[in-house]
């Protein structure tokens, strides 16, 4: 059977994707840096290979797979220069199908430009490329605000009063998985959101509901959201990636609707109540 090589397969989104690939019986090469975090993810269901997009002398663990789900590190200014030698590589000697990782509304951001950098990058290539572009995680508010919310009873971003429809990292994974195993995807872009569009106020309000105590969203404007990240010791390099993320929301940039998803996976996409029980429900 042929093998699926699987970049972040440990992280938020690649451990969906595994896991999705898994289910439908296909066989993973789980690719990144710690076999420990692998094994304790997936036991022996995948095969481990330690893979760094800043060592060359890894990328030959791809060379055997049918194709690449390539997913470059969170919060990383430098994402393109890291992950365009890989592509440079999977051009001569590796797999020819590779399904990339965007991001909803990227393009349109002049600040962060390393999706379209990668985007162009793949497109000027002969690889058989998919991209995916997804919304922003509904996971994120389990794994990113989760000492905001239990704790402080906030949630602390600076979105403003914009709307975008989230998406479940579960099922961007099953919509990879589709596009990994089966033809008919090349030079496809595909926008993978939510069915339901929400602000943040919204958001506050659902989770009041499913923790019992009230959950505000203060809308902190940029100074300020830059200055708390501050206080509290984050590099300043974190509010220089995030707050043009944010303003995606705040601009109405990312509210958009597709039925991109539902027309991959064959079914309407999770619900962010649903996913935010499972992370804070008790």
């Amino acid at each position: 059977m042929e093998k699926i090589f699987v970049t972040g397969a440990t992280g938020t989104i690649g451990k969906e994707v595994v896991n999705a690939l898994l289910k439908k019986g296909v066989k993973v090469v789980a690719a990144n840096r710690s076999q420990e975090k692998a094994k304790g993810l997936f036991g022996d269901k995948v095969e481990w290979v330690n893979f760094d997009f800043e060592d060359p002398n890894t990328y030959k663990t791809a060379d055997d797979a049918a194709a690449v789900f390539l997913l470059g590190p969170p919060l990383n200014l430098r994402l393109s220069e890291m992950l365009m030698p890989f592509v440079d590589y999977l051009s001569v000697k590796g797999p020819s199908k590779v399904v990339y990782l965007s991001a909803n509304g990227m393009e349109k951001m002049k600040e962060l430009p390393f999706h379209a950098q990668m985007e162009a990058k793949l497109k000027s290539t002969t690889l058989e490329w998919t991209i995916l572009r997804p919304g922003f995680f509904m996971q994120n508010f389990g794994n990113y605000e989760m000492e905001n919310i239990e704790e402080r009873k906030i949630i602390f971003s600076p979105a403003g009063e914009g709307k975008t429809a989230f998406i479940s990292a579960v099922d961007i994974g099953q919509a990879a998985a589709e596009v990994l195993i089966n033809e008919g995807h090349e030079e496809k872009t595909y926008t993978l959101l939510g069915d339901r569009l929400l602000s943040y106020y919204e958001i506050a309000a659902l989770l009041s509901e499913i923790i019992g105590e009230k959950i505000i969203y203060p809308n902190p404007d940029e100074n300020t959201y830059r200055s708390v990240l501050k206080e509290s010791g984050a590099p300043d390099f974190i509010a220089d990636y995030m707050i043009p993320v944010y303003n995606l929301i705040r601009f109405g940039k990312v509210e958009n609707v597709s039925n991109d998803l539902q027309n991959l996976i064959g079914r309407k996409p999770e619900e962010l109540k649903d996913v935010l029980k499972r992370d804070f429900g008790s």
